[in-house]
C-alpha cells in the first residue's frame, strides 16, 4: 500500500497540472489528445520515480560513472539492459500518439536519447549509477516503441498538427520533474498523517 502511494503521489499533482497546461497552451490538442497526454504523463511520472528521481531533501552529489559500453555481460547486467529497453519502449509508442512531430523515427529517437541523457544526468545526484549502457538501451527501447506505434498508427493520417510539439513535451517533462522533486514527499507525508487519524 505504501509503495503504491509513493508511486501515485507525483501523478496526483502532475496529471491535472499537465492537462491544464495543455488546455491553456493548446486547446486543439487538449480536445483531441487528452487521453494520450494523460497516459504520457502517468508513464513519465512512473518512469522518473522508478529511475530514482529524489525529493529535494534527498538530492546529493554521488556520481558513479561507467563510460565504457558493454563491458559487463553478467546475467544481472543483461537483465538490467533488457529492462531499460522495456522501460523506454512506452516513450517511443506514446510520442507519436501525442505529437505529430514525433511520427518520424529520427525525431522520436532524438527525444528518447535526450530523455535518457536527462535521466543519466539526474542519476549523478542519486544513489544510482550513470551508465552508457543504459543510454544505449533506453534509446533502443524508444525505437522499439516507435516501431510498434508505426504498426498500429500507420494507416491513420494526422488529424492535428502541432507547431510547438517539442516545447510542449519539454514543458510536460519539467512539470513532472518539479512535482516529483518538490511536492511528492510532502504530499505523501500529508496523506500518511491523514490516514493515521
Amino acid at each position: 500500500m505504501l509503495e503504491l502511494l509513493d508511486k501515485l503521489c507525483g501523478a496526483v499533482v502532475s496529471l491535472p497540472l499537465v492537462l491544464v497546461y495543455i488546455f491553456v497552451c493548446d486547446r486543439e490538442r487538449a480536445k483531441r489528445k487528452w487521453g494520450w497526454m494523460a497516459l504520457l504523463t502517468l508513464y513519465l511520472n512512473a518512469m522518473y520515480i522508478v529511475i530514482g528521481v529524489p525529493g529535494i531533501q534527498y538530492i546529493h552529489w554521488d556520481p558513479t560513472l561507467n563510460l565504457i559500453p558493454f563491458q559487463d555481460f553478467s546475467a544481472s547486467n543483461i537483465t538490467g539492459m533488457v529492462l531499460n529497453a522495456i522501460m523506454f519502449a512506452p516513450l517511443g509508442f506514446l510520442l507519436p500518439a501525442c505529437f505529430e512531430r514525433y511520427r518520424r523515427w529520427g525525431r522520436t529517437l532524438a527525444a528518447g536519447f535526450l530523455t535518457s541523457v536527462a535521466v543519466e544526468l539526474i542519476q549523478l545526484f542519486t544513489f544510482r549509477a550513470t551508465d552508457v549502457d543504459d543510454l544505449i538501451m533506453n534509446t533502443l527501447g524508444t525505437l522499439v516503441g516507435f516501431l510498434l506505434a508505426k504498426l498500429i498508427f500507420r494507416h491513420r493520417t494526422a488529424v492535428y498538427r502541432g507547431r510547438k510539439d517539442w516545447l510542449e513535451l519539454t514543458s510536460v517533462n519539467i512539470i513532472i520533474l518539479l512535482v516529483i522533486v518538490f511536492a511528492r514527499y510532502p504530499l505523501m507525508e500529508a496523506i500518511l498523517n491523514l490516514l493515521k487519524l
